[in-house]
């Protein structure tokens, strides 16, 4: 048997933007080792639509404030780099412009993020809750193998 599996995105009025194939699996089906997915091809297929679906918002954010808000004229930007960000999925590199700001309001600065606004932690929610968990269950002695030097190192 083979399963293809596409994510469709589509805009808010249901208009479909893009379609991706995630992955293509062929399957077989006699043994019970081949029954349903594996944990780690159901990682890897959550990490892809993860990552697709981050990619979408961020893009669909950054038009926004491409433009003045005072005369809508269009914002030149003056750098590119990566901004990373920590989900449960993994860590994904995600475009941050450094954006002039029109020169018809007098501003403090002379440039802005627009990411930054919208990213004011580098972490997920889901991931800060999962890691707050964690440490909880390590200083309660529910994991008493787990050293809390490990921890200290990685934070």
């Amino acid at each position: 048997m083979r399963v293809k599996l596409q994510l469709v995105l589509c805009s808010d009025d249901d208009h479909e933007e893009t379609v991706t194939d995630i992955v293509s699996l062929k399957k077989d089906y006699h043994r019970i080792e081949h029954l349903g997915l594996p944990l780690a091809e159901s990682k890897q297929l959550l990490k892809h639509i993860q990552k697709k679906r981050l990619q979408q918002q961020i893009d669909r954010y950054l038009k926004t404030p491409s433009q003045c808000p005072d005369c809508e004229s269009p914002l030149k930007a003056k750098h590119y780099t990566n901004r990373l960000f920590r989900t449960l999925f993994g860590t994904f590199k995600l475009p941050s412009p450094r954006l002039q700001h029109c020169k018809c309001q007098r501003r403090k600065t002379t440039s802005f993020r627009p990411l930054s606004a919208l990213l004011t932690e580098s972490v997920a929610p889901e991931l800060l809750f999962k890691l707050n968990r964690e440490w909880a269950a390590v200083f309660r002695g529910w994991y008493p193998d787990l050293k809390v030097e490990k921890w200290e190192k990685a934070a």
